[in-house]
C-alpha cells in the first residue's frame, strides 16, 4: 500500500448544453499517478473547470496532464525532504542534549567497555 497519496477535486464539464461531472477527463492522469505509485481519490465539486483537460486521453499525449503530473511529482519530492529534514534536526537535537555535559548521567552497575573488542574463540 503507498503512503503517497493525492486527491483530485474536480468539477463539472459543460458541453453539449449539459453540465455534468466527467471522471474519463481525467483517466489519463490518474492512470499515470497510479503506476507512480500514488494513491489517487476523485472527487466531484462544483467549482473546479477541467476543460482544458482532453477526453479519455493517455498522459503522455495531453500536455495539461502532463504538467499536473510534473507538480505532484514536484511537490511529493519536496515534502519528502522537508519531512527528512526534520527527522534529522530532531535526532541532531537529541543527540545534542546526550552528549554534552549538561546532561544526566549513566549509571551502570559494571564497567561499561565501549571498544567492544571481541576475543576470538576457537
Amino acid at each position: 500500500m503507498s503512503f503517497q497519496y493525492v486527491r483530485i477535486y474536480y468539477g463539472p464539464c459543460d458541453s453539449f448544453h449539459s453540465a455534468i461531472h466527467k471522471p474519463q477527463k481525467l483517466r489519463g492522469l490518474r492512470e499515470k499517478l497510479q503506476v507512480l505509485g500514488f494513491r489517487v481519490d476523485l472527487i466531484p465539486i462544483f467549482r473546479c473547470n477541467i476543460k482544458n483537460l482532453c477526453f479519455n486521453m493517455s498522459s503522455e499525449m495531453d500536455p495539461v496532464c502532463r504538467r499536473a503530473v510534473a507538480a505532484v511529482l514536484d511537490s511529493s519530492s519536496k515534502l519528502l525532504r522537508a519531512r527528512n529534514y526534520l527527522w534529522f534536526l530532531a535526532l541532531l537535537d537529541d543527540q545534542m542534549f546526550r552528549r554534552t555535559t549538561h546532561a544526566l548521567k549513566d549509571y551502570w552497575p559494571f564497567d561499561y567497555d565501549d571498544d567492544f573488542n571481541i576475543k576470538k574463540v576457537y
